[in-house]
């Protein structure tokens, strides 16, 4: 009986749209729509629905997010197994009318996803629809679980194919996923930073609102999958084979950006960083486009060559690349790590940059702590054993901004105090043999150019 109900819950869109079938009002009826989705009266939602799809499939985008949540919501919420496989079997339709009338807009993959999970296909069946969307609409293809299904299922044919996919195939395979998963991540980045800004001067809608608040666990996600797909196919290959598959095909491929970004992908994300045609493929790909992601790759993988000019040359590149304050501090924090043994005026400079570009992190003032207090072993700076020993006052006031600017650093902050910089600090008998009382200043010349007063 209660399945009955349902199909008639399904069927009663259908019945008033032949009723009314010559004054349908697109636009009023998808309103209507909204309006009760959007205060989750999935219920008389239901009732519009069908008459929604039939009469205005492409009418927008939005109709089958609705509509997704309106069946997503019965299907859980079913009484009887019966109930759920009737609503199951109704977002399926959804999910092909959504990829038939707006192409490439993640229909095919939770159609996939949807068979997946609830068993209503082979797995063939469910590979052979992510595999087809994969390929003809890749740009839409964006879904972390779809990503990360697709590539299990792949591996599981490569597993049990018995030769019929060689490894130069699961090699360019993997890449090509590895490096979707990539451009999923920078598509959802892009769309993060385009909201943010739009909510600063106007109300988002309600499905932007809804994205939103889910894109920080999306971009978690995103990460957890890159991560587990190379760990799975790294037990396939290492990176002698990824480096001689990819540099056999580098010239034939150079012009190609799609193969140089699944390579630079495959080859990064396995942590090949020895790879000469790692480099030239990421160089190729910044003087292509240049991004955030490329000149932070070149910055990276120049250090590892040694290359600490060319590396701090790239960092400051992507620094002038990114707009979000948060990545600029966390870039010139990485270019006053390179400098610390070398030039710790430049380390210094980069990390107060760092500071003034996100106020709200106290890594940099710990990092600078720790480098005034350096300068008491330095033979640089040529400071009197009383200056050596009074750095830690400067550097016990450094660290303290830390917990200011970021609370959750006051244990660590005062671990830091006790453990490396109180036990340096003059004695009273020292303060007196150098002339100087509580309330003095000292000032440090060399890289370090700071003033201290002694504290009461």
């Amino acid at each position: 009986m209660k399945t009955k109900q349902a199909l008639l819950l399904l069927c009663a869109g259908f019945i008033t749209l032949t009723a009314t079938a010559q004054d349908f009002k697109c636009a009023d009826s998808f309103k209507a729509l909204e309006s009760k989705v959007t205060s989750q009266a999935y219920d008389d939602a239901l009732a519009i629905l069908p008459a929604l799809r039939k009469s205005c499939p492409k009418y927008s985008d939005k109709l089958y997010f609705y509509g997704e949540a309106v069946l997503i919501y019965k299907s859980e919420s079913a009484q009887t197994p019966e109930d759920e496989k009737v609503f199951n079997q109704e977002l399926v339709n959804l999910y092909t009318e959504q990829e038939r009338n707006f192409p490439g807009t993640g229909g095919d993959e939770k159609k996939a996803l949807l068979l997946f999970n609830k068993k209503m296909a082979k797995d063939d069946e469910v590979y052979k629809i992510l595999d087809n969307a994969f390929t003809s609409k890749k740009e839409g293809f964006t879904d972390f679980n779809a990503i990360e299904l697709y590539f299990n299922l792949f591996l599981k044919q490569y597993d049990g194919g018995k030769g019929a996919v060689t490894q130069e195939q699961f090699i360019q395979k993997y890449s090509d996923i590895a490096a979707q998963a990539a451009y999923a991540k920078s598509r959802l980045l892009d769309k993060i930073a385009a909201l943010t800004k739009k909510q600063d001067t106007e109300e988002l809608a309600f499905d932007e609102k809804i994205f939103m608040k889910q894109a920080k666990s999306e971009q978690n996600s995103l990460d957890s999958v890159s991560e587990s797909i190379a760990l799975q196919a790294a037990k396939y290959f290492d990176c002698t084979k990824l480096d001689a598959y990819y540099s056999a095909g580098y010239e034939k491929n150079k012009a190609n950006i799609a193969w140089l970004e699944a390579m630079v992908t495959a080859l990064n994300e396995n942590k090949c960083y020895k790879s000469a045609t790692l480099f030239d493929g990421a160089l190729a790909l910044h003087k292509n486009k240049a991004t955030y992601k490329s000149a932070y790759l070149l910055g990276n993988l120049s250090l590892r060559k040694g290359d600490k000019k060319g590396a701090i040359d790239y960092f400051n590149q992507a620094v002038d690349l990114q707009p979000d304050p948060i990545k600029k501090s966390e870039t010139y924090s990485t270019i006053a790590t390179a400098f610390r043994n070398d030039d710790k005026a430049e380390a210094k400079k980069y990390a107060l940059k760092a500071a003034e570009a996100n106020p709200k992190s106290g890594k940099p003032y710990l990092f600078l702590a720790e480098l005034y207090a350096s300068a008491s072993m330095a033979k640089d700076c040529n400071l009197s054993n009383f200056d050596k020993k009074a750095l830690a006052w400067l550097s016990i006031a450094t660290a303290k901004k830390a917990e200011v600017a970021e609370p959750r650093y006051k244990t660590t902050v005062a671990a830091l105090i006790d453990r490396n910089f109180n036990k340096k600090l003059p004695t009273a008998a020292e303060i007196k043999a150098a002339g100087k009382k509580k309330g003095d200043t000292i000032t440090f010349g060399c890289w370090v150019n700071e003033t201290i007063t002694i504290p009461n």
